[in-house]
């Protein structure tokens, strides 16, 4: 009884969380027959502790190598998704920028922030002075070509770049584009 199997420990330890809660519909899709539950839910620690421990597994692992793949490509996404998010934030991006773009809330907005260490002053941002907004303007027709809609995600990137470019509050980029875009 050496060897710890992990496997029986994760598997019990979320059966019994479930039974303990009442759900028992997640304990039977896992295969577990309702006589097994009983017995389970009546087992004291001593036999838990025993059934966790044993080198045996009482359950098997199948990988569905199709969700596993759709998985790992979702989790891409997100991190990808994240990234967009610190860098547009570390560039000034508004709550009601991000909510647009990403459907974000105040709340997350501001967890993200500090979570960066970017403080976000009180009030209003900074206008741009007219030299920058022409040059904002110059780099937006280069960019705008290839974009359908600047309210996407490659908008975003072009927008982004922008900022970096011309040292302009990212959401001042914003508004400057989509006041050009309305025109």
């Amino acid at each position: 009884m050496q060897n710890n199997n992990s496997l029986n420990q994760a598997i019990l330890t979320q059966i019994l969380n479930n039974l303990r809660e009442g759900n028992i519909k997640p304990c039977l899709r896992l295969g577990f027959s309702e006589d097994e539950l009983k017995e389970i839910n009546q087992l004291s620690f001593d036999e838990i502790y025993d059934m966790t421990h044993t080198h045996v597994p009482f359950a098997t692992v199948t990988i569905n190598h199709e969700v596993f793949w759709k998985m790992v490509t979702l989790a891409r996404v997100n991190s990808e998704e994240r990234r967009i998010i610190d860098r547009a934030l570390m560039l000034g991006a508004s709550i009601q920028m991000l909510n647009s773009y990403f459907g974000l809330t105040t709340s997350e907005v501001s967890s993200r922030r500090h979570l960066l260490g970017k403080e976000e002053p009180m009030g209003r941002k900074p206008v741009a002075s007219e030299e920058q907004q022409e040059a904002a303007w110059h780099l937006w027709q280069i960019h705008k070509n290839p974009l359908d809609d600047h309210n996407t995600l490659a908008g975003l990137e072009a927008l982004m770049l922008i900022a970096e470019e011309t040292d302009i509050n990212l959401t001042e980029v914003w508004k400057l584009v989509t006041s050009w875009q309305k025109k």
